[in-house]
């Protein structure tokens, strides 16, 4: 018995997956899509971030930390590593604060918290809050 190849789409319906897509109206396949990109965005943020913190455990200068090669990756994911960082903020505080302001283009946090890595964190967290910027994956 021979396999038969899945029948391709119609133009029709990869215009109507590419307009919702497009329009932020979920279909089962625009959320498989994105749920699979978020999934695979997450693993790879996870992965380097692992890496980060493990090749810069002993490190003391902020200036090498952040010139890592797996930091500057996440910095490269832009936008898409926001969610990811902030989680990381809320679970774990670090070093975040050179990608938030290099991705964002803004710094929330006083001067008089700045080497206050709590604090700093929580002025990002709710930076990210008042802007409806989701840290829940």
């Amino acid at each position: 018995m021979s396999r038969r190849n899945p029948p391709e789409l119609g133009t029709p319906v990869r215009d109507l997956l590419r307009i919702g897509w497009e329009e932020g109206i979920p279909t089962s396949l625009t959320v498989w899509e994105w749920s699979t990109r978020s999934a695979g965005l997450a693993e790879r943020f996870r992965s380097l971030a692992e890496r980060w913190r493990t090749d810069t455990r002993f490190v003391s200068s902020i200036h090498e930390m952040v010139l890592h090669p797996a930091y500057q990756q996440i910095n490269g994911m832009g936008q898409e590593a926001l969610p990811f960082i902030l989680q990381e903020l809320e679970r774990r505080p670090d070093h975040w604060f050179w990608a938030l302001q290099a991705i964002t283009g803004e710094d929330p946090v006083p001067p008089e918290d700045r080497g206050n890595i709590t604090s700093m964190a929580r002025h990002w967290l709710r930076w990210a809050e008042e802007r409806g910027i989701s840290n829940a994956f």
